[in-house]
């Protein structure tokens, strides 16, 4: 067991055999603000930073020691300020959602799943969860404080 909890995400990767067509959906139909990337011995790729996290997809042949590296098969939860709205946005460009926005207590949300068949969640976050997270920030798990205080 290490010493500390881990307690950061630094970076979700999803691998895919059409990595540009599932960027492009990504991109051109959720929104998520992916960019081209090199870098390395790795193939063309496409990422962006969310919040803290780094968000990118990768062609699998970006990882060949990995030959378990399945496609498909991650579940993602994204947050959205206006739920309902963002749902106007998916059937306008022709995404029906897997059902209707519902109501889970600390949220609302819906989901669909992406070309590769991953599930994605699409979350409006309710108060709770907010003052959740402002909980944690106060007793110091914010990341950019961490690093000042740790590693500074």
């Amino acid at each position: 067991m290490p010493q500390e909890p881990i307690e950061f995400l630094s970076a979700v990767l999803l691998v895919s055999r059409d990595p540009e067509r599932l960027a492009k959906f990504y991109r051109d139909v959720l929104g998520v603000p992916l960019e081209d990337e090199r870098h390395g011995e790795t193939l063309p790729h496409w990422g962006c930073t969310m919040g803290d996290v780094h968000f990118a997809i990768h062609p699998v042949e970006d990882f060949p020691e990995d030959r378990a590296c399945a496609v498909g098969s991650v579940k993602l939860a994204f947050t959205v300020f206006d739920l309902d709205g963002f749902v106007g946005e998916l059937k306008a460009r022709g995404v029906e959602p897997l059902y209707p926005p519902r109501d889970e207590g600390f949220c609302r949300m819906t989901a669909l799943r992406d070309p590769d068949g991953n599930h994605l969640e699409f979350t409006e976050l309710g108060e709770e969860w907010f003052r959740h997270l402002e909980e944690r920030r106060a007793k110091g798990s914010d990341i950019l404080e961490r690093w000042k205080r740790d590693c500074r």
